[in-house]
């Protein structure tokens, strides 16, 4: 339990770093027009705290539920990969949905009877 917890929260954490990480880089990027790109940067920080705050209290359904939802933001990024024609943000984001997704259903697989933070 605590290894399948530990692999789910290390693929959500770099999957939420490398959301933050584009939209970062988007905001401050050449062709930033303003509102757009803020608004990008902000939910993405905003899942990468939330991810972080879930390992920090060692919640199981917590780090479960943002699995699920790191894997919704990069499935979408990767259908609008699909719609720019940008095979380089399209298959990025797919392999991240699709590693997000993995991990959350061994680690839902998992029996539930120990804490996370437990030695045994």
């Amino acid at each position: 339990m605590i290894r399948r917890f530990w692999t789910c929260a290390i693929v959500t954490t770099v999957s939420a770093l490398v959301s933050a990480g584009f939209s970062v880089v988007g905001l401050f990027g050449p062709s930033s027009s303003g509102s757009f790109e803020r608004y990008a940067a902000s939910r993405s920080i905003a899942l990468l705290i939330a991810v972080l705050c879930c390992i920090g209290v060692r919640s199981r359904h917590a780090i479960a539920a943002m699995a699920l939802v790191m894997s919704l933001v990069q499935g979408f990024d990767g259908l609008i990969g699909i719609l720019a024609h940008d095979p380089a943000k399209t298959y990025g984001a797919f392999a991240f949905a699709i590693m997000n997704f993995a991990v959350l259903v061994w680690l839902l697989c998992s029996p539930e009877d120990r804490n996370v933070g437990s030695s045994s």
